[in-house]
């Protein structure tokens, strides 16, 4: 059964999420533009990638998920 919930799981790029035209009203509402998103995105996940295990709060058991 949990194979069968797994066959169609999708998860779209950054890339994919701003192309939507469903986003660039969503982000609007939310006071971000398309670009000024994508760098904020990208920007957080440099930060993310540049912590080190204790710095993320799981040093024991790192990577935690």
């Amino acid at each position: 059964m949990a194979a069968q919930a797994q066959c169609c799981r999708y998860e779209p790029t950054l890339d994919e999420l701003l192309d939507d035209e469903i986003m660039a009203p969503v982000l609007r509402s939310a006071g971000f533009d398309p670009q000024g998103f994508r760098e904020m995105m990208s920007a957080t996940a440099r930060r993310i990638d540049d912590r080190q295990p204790d710095e993320a709060g799981f040093a024991d058991d790192y990577p935690h998920r």
